[in-house]
């Protein structure tokens, strides 16, 4: 008998806690990747764990997919940025676009230049060309007053 309380007791504690989360939230999406769902309130869209912690706010236009090094790009008033399955900021929503990382390299442009990030965020290449590519071996060229040069980078 007091298994039977306690499995109902139990129930009805699980199911109390899913409708609270759900009140807060228009949509949730799936649980995948880290432990992590999608959420949505008025078309914006944040982040909760299993335990239904909020770990990122709604306040993005869009989260993409995390990848295999659990990053994923987010768009806020149209600027492009990164955060990590934690909910850390890696990259603020400050550029046009983000490139996906080649190795640890990402190719960022803003206001129609482009630079370059690490998986940490870092800036290694700041946004002052006009063309920048990097190489299947890490080389890295870029174009700057019609120059085209080749850049060492130091992490």
């Amino acid at each position: 008998m007091k298994k039977m309380i306690f499995l109902l007791l139990t129930i009805f504690t699980y199911q109390g806690f899913a409708q609270e989360i759900s009140k807060e939230y228009d949509r949730i999406g799936k649980f995948g990747r880290g432990g992590v769902a999608l959420v949505w309130k008025d078309k914006l869209v944040g982040m909760i764990n299993t335990n239904g912690k909020e770990l990122v706010k709604p306040e993005y236009e869009k989260i993409g997919l995390f990848g295999g090094d659990n990053l994923a790009f987010t768009t806020m008033s149209g600027k492009i940025g990164i955060i990590n399955i934690q909910g850390k900021v890696i990259v603020q929503n400050e550029y046009e676009s983000i490139s996906q990382f080649n190795g640890a390299l990402a190719i960022t442009k803003m206001d129609g230049l482009y630079g370059i990030i690490n998986k940490k965020g870092k800036v290694l290449v700041k946004n002052e060309y006009q063309k920048l590519k990097v190489g299947k071996y890490g080389d890295v060229r870029a174009v700057k007053d019609g120059q085209e040069v080749l850049l060492d980078i130091k992490d």
